[in-house]
């Protein structure tokens, strides 16, 4: 018998906000009788990580990957579209109004003194609007922040009709063939799409891998702590009509992709892993072909899933059209195990939305 242990510290969304060293690591130790999948640890002990440890001695298995959860078949899966950039855009635009307004209504709350030190004001007076009188820097501060709310409600709006007429004329599934796959060693196949459109310009593949998030209730289940009660630090409160059992650690729902269609399981918009490292991409023809990509940056273990550690891999085709923005499709991968430990404190974070950059 091989004692393993898990340790997991994963980033929620939106991680930057967040103190790494103030979130609890989550350990799951087991025994496995036989060869076992080699140790490995990904990232840095006082900020997120991921780590099997493996005591004593123990003989190699390259081949076992766990029993896939439900998360890669309806998250990971299929044709994906990316929403409307102007999602990123309005939300940086909203920080920059915020600042605006705090910095009117200081200015607002010392105009008094500056009038008392003989400092001249401006865009203090009153402007009638209706029957009420506004101060008349509210005529150029509440527009700043209405602004970027149409602009993502005009974006919502987009994206509902581009999801609509993407579900009534899908593509059917491209034919993809992989020769068997080994972290850090290159990826070799042939696709070939069964039916191309008018407006598809270009086609670019590219392979990555990274870190689910661990189930919710696998979480709760290690820290001892009751799935119905208070969270621990960096889980937030589930909502029932989105977050679904063992799919993720639920902290992205309403936040991680723009409006979406609730009768297409998992979505249509692709979420990023939130530790993740993609290959260099590669341009094939639009009609497919072969092709060889090389590894993605950094070491990495081969396919592990479980409850708490899930080491994923997928190749992602990246097709560009002249209208919609581009189309996705990801094909799961199963990648081979090395023999030897792996051991990557070089990783990336990313804070998980569907129109992140790290697509």
């Amino acid at each position: 018998m091989v004692q393993v242990k898990h340790r997991i510290r994963y980033p929620p969304f939106e991680s930057g906000k967040l103190i790494a060293e103030h979130i609890p690591v989550v350990e799951y130790t087991f025994e496995v009788d036989g060869p076992v999948i080699p140790p490995f640890k990904l990232g840095n002990t006082d900020s997120w990580h991921v780590e099997r440890v493996i005591e004593g001695d123990y003989e190699s298995d390259t081949r076992y990957h766990g029993e896939v959860p439900q998360i890669i078949e309806k998250q990971r899966t299929g044709w994906y579209l990316i929403p409307h950039p102007i999602h990123a855009k309005a939300r940086k635009f909203i920080n920059f109004a915020v600042i605006i307004l705090l910095v009117c209504l200081f200015y607002l709350f010392s105009t008094p003194l500056q009038n008392s030190l003989g400092i001249p004001t401006f865009g203090t007076g009153k402007i009638r609007l209706g029957l009420l009188d506004y101060p008349l820097l509210a005529v150029i501060v509440v527009p700043l922040m209405l602004i970027p709310i149409a602009l993502r409600v005009a974006a919502n709006l987009g994206d509902l009709r581009r999801q609509k007429f993407f579900l009534l004329n899908s593509p059917p599934r491209p034919k993809i063939s992989v020769e068997e796959a080994e972290s850090g060693l290159k990826l070799k196949g042939k696709i070939e799409l069964l039916e191309t459109h008018d407006d598809w310009k270009s086609m670019k593949l590219s392979w990555r891998v990274g870190i689910l998030p661990p189930a919710r209730h696998k979480v709760f289940a290690a820290l001892n702590l009751d799935p119905s009660g208070q969270p621990p630090p960096g889980l937030t409160t589930p909502l029932p009509h989105h977050w679904e059992k063992g799919l993720d650690d639920g902290t992205g729902m309403g936040e991680d992709a723009p409006m979406e269609r609730h009768d297409v399981p998992g979505g249509v918009f692709l979420r990023p892993m939130r530790i993740m490292s993609s290959s260099e991409y590669m341009q094939l023809d639009i009609k497919g072909g072969d092709f060889e990509l090389s590894s993605p940056p950094g070491d990495w273990p081969g396919t592990v899933y479980g409850g708490l550690v899930r080491v994923h891999w997928e190749l992602l085709i990246n097709i560009e059209r002249a209208n919609g923005g581009p189309l996705l499709w990801v094909e799961p991968l199963t990648v081979l195990h090395r023999n030897d430990a792996v051991v990557n404190e070089d990783i990336s974070i990313s804070d998980g939305r569907s129109e992140s950059d790290s697509l």
